[in-house]
């Protein structure tokens, strides 16, 4: 797999920081919504879904939010499979334990080289599931 390095248009979009935002990072590079909009799509799905205890999608999201705001894409559960097994053709927003990153044509696009891990004899992140995102023709 390659890599590419973005934040997904959080610094143009007016925010700053780097952490807690990879749902709506890899959900904007996916889809192609910018940043804002899809940040605060998952602030008010946060609130709506935790009766206001949560207030931002700022320090993180929660998967039953992420999976709501996903509705309509296809989820492939996963198990014994890692990143690297994913397709090398399509556009996939990857589910790791604590990280969703965005997977285009077989190239991670993250704000940090997420494709190895310490944790695994393969060096590649175990996958929870990924979701198929169709971009149109």
């Amino acid at each position: 797999m390659k890599y590419h390095r973005t934040d997904g248009g959080r610094k143009d979009a007016g925010y700053r920081g780097t952490g807690g935002d990879c749902v709506t990072r890899a959900i904007a590079i996916a889809t192609c919504e910018s940043y804002k909009k899809v940040r605060d799509a998952l602030t008010e799905l946060t609130q709506e879904m935790t009766g206001g205890l949560e207030t931002s999608a700022a320090n993180g999201v929660t998967g039953p939010v992420s999976h709501r705001y996903l509705n309509g894409y296809e989820l492939v559960l996963t198990k014994g499979q890692y990143l690297k097994d994913l397709p090398k053709r399509g556009t996939y927003i990857a589910c790791l334990p604590r990280h969703y990153v965005a997977v285009l044509d077989g190239t991670v696009h993250d704000s940090w080289d997420s494709r190895e891990s310490k944790r695994t004899k393969c060096k590649s992140p175990t996958m929870e599931g990924y979701y198929i995102i169709n971009r149109g023709p």
